[in-house]
């Protein structure tokens, strides 16, 4: 598995431990600033409080390969 298909419900990675994630997926939450003990412990990262237009490429590119899109990245509020 490279990256599973959110089905346009982002909060299903919250579902999921740090050790859950493949290799692909893992790298790609890394580009957003998570890491292992900051996602189990749900300790989000700046880049979860920019709205779409202000993430680097980088961090868009990692988010577009997570099956976000502006519109989910921008209606999406951690809990």
């Amino acid at each position: 598995m490279d990256v599973r298909d959110m089905k346009g419900n982002p909060g299903m990675w919250e579902k999921l431990s740090w050790a859950d994630l493949s290799s692909k997926e893992k790298e790609l939450w890394t580009l957003l600033g998570w890491e292992a003990d900051k996602w189990d412990r749900n300790e989000a990262p700046p880049s979860t409080d920019k709205f779409w237009k202000d993430l680097n490429y980088q961090e868009r590119t990692a988010a577009e390969g997570l099956g976000f899109t502006e519109k989910i990245w921008n209606g999406f509020e951690d809990e």
